[in-house]
C-alpha cells in the first residue's frame, strides 16, 4: 500500500557499535543495530500525523507544532 507521503532518506544516523550516554542515569550503552533516520517533506506532514502519527506523546506533540 503506498501512502504518497514524501520523505527524503533513509540516512544513517548511528553505527551499529557505537556508544550512546545515558545522562539520566549515568551509564554508556553501545548500539546493537546501525539506526537510520528520514526526514518528512513539510507538505506531507499534515497526511503524516492524519495516516501514522506517532506513539510517543514528546514526539506527537512536536509533529503538531510543526504543522
Amino acid at each position: 500500500m503506498k501512502l504518497n507521503i514524501e520523505v527524503t532518506g533513509p540516512h544513517l544516523g548511528v553505527k551499529k557499535g557505537t556508544p550512546i550516554y545515558d545522562k539520566k542515569i549515568g551509564k554508556t550503552y553501545y548500539t546493537t543495530k546501525d539506526a537510520y533516520y528520514l526526514y518528512i517533506r513539510a507538505n506531507s506532514r499534515r497526511k503524516f500525523a492524519e495516516l501514522i502519527g506517532f506513539t510517543i506523546k514528546r514526539k506527537m506533540e512536536k509533529l503538531m507544532k510543526a504543522l
